[in-house]
């Protein structure tokens, strides 16, 4: 039944490019992209318990050497996408020795500078177009019509293999150490679980997924810009979406995109308002709710646990 239920989803939304007009079908690639950078910020804090208040980082990273590498390469756009995430991962790599003798609220904090340093750096290097940003040359190579269609593709394969990523690791005997990591780490390393390496790799791997979800979200613009790369809500969105819809799920996030494009098309006429209500929200869920949305569904309605 479930089964059923994806296929027939995941067949209608890879439809949708011929079903939806130009304005639906950029709601959908940015809700999906939404999802992928909030499954990939949950896969590190809500499975491994490492929050990060710097992961636009990685989204700039992705989308920035999409650009820059398509302009001085014959390399096409849609062969960067998956390069973008392998670089993003690689920049994560390079940061974990210093981050990692960062612990809790250190880590966080220390991500978010790190996301401030790279920004800066980017921002006056005339090799990224200094704070003028770049516009994809290399869109003069390829059938630019397919484009919003390409990318609501690329957007849909990784939001649904993040989806199936985590749902893969909450049956693995890997995820029992992740658990086990993210509730006592001390217990768990004096249990044999290797944490360091453990907290490594869903490290580079949550970088790699915002790094693709980068480099998708600015190829349907054809132009990226320091200011919009590296904006911090990208992380902070993704922060909302998964406390609301419930950390350490699959389902939460979901659930939390969905609110969170709700609330803010459903406030559009009004500007500010839909943070607000946002804020109210989470706070609310945090207060009463702990496991977000997701959790209380759980609690209302037992059989949609044992459905889905």
């Amino acid at each position: 039944m479930t089964r059923s239920f994806l296929a027939l989803l995941l067949t209608a939304l890879a439809a949708a490019p011929f079903a939806l007009n130009a304005g639906g079908l950029a709601l959908l690639t940015e809700m999906l992209v939404l999802l992928a950078i909030a499954q990939s910020w949950n896969l590190l804090a809500g499975y491994g318990g490492l929050l990060s208040l710097g992961h636009h980082a990685f989204v700039a990273t992705g989308a920035y050497l999409l650009f820059a590498v398509t302009r001085d390469l014959p390399v096409s756009p849609y062969i960067m996408v998956p390069l973008s995430g392998a670089g993003a991962a690689l920049l994560a790599l390079a940061l974990t020795p210093v981050l990692f003798r960062l612990r809790e609220v250190y880590f966080a904090i220390g991500m978010w500078v790190a996301a401030e340093i790279i920004k800066i750096v980017v921002g006056r290097l005339d090799y990224f177009g200094s704070s003028s940003g770049l516009p994809l040359y290399a869109a003069r190579r390829i059938d630019t019509s397919w484009l919003p269609a390409s990318a609501h593709w690329f957007a849909l394969a990784l939001a649904a293999g993040l989806c199936l990523g985590l749902w893969l690791l909450q049956q693995s005997p890997y995820g029992l150490h992740v658990h086990a990591m993210r509730d006592d780490e001390t217990a768990a390393r004096s249990l044999g679980v290797k944490t360091r390496r453990i907290k490594g790799t869903i490290f580079v791997l949550s970088a790699a997924g915002c790094g693709m979800a980068g480099a998708i979200s600015f190829l349907g613009t054809l132009y990226v810009s320091p200011i919009a790369a590296f904006d911090i809500n990208w992380t902070v969105n993704a922060i909302f979406i998964c406390v609301i819809g419930g950390l350490g799920t699959i389902r939460g996030p979901v659930l939390g995109v969905l609110l969170f494009v709700l609330l803010r098309e459903g406030l559009a006429a009004y500007p500010g308002w839909s943070q607000i209500a946002l804020g109210l929200i989470a706070v609310a869920v945090m207060l009463l709710a702990p496991r977000g949305l997701s959790g209380l569904l759980d609690r209302l309605l037992p059989n949609i646990r044992r459905a889905v």
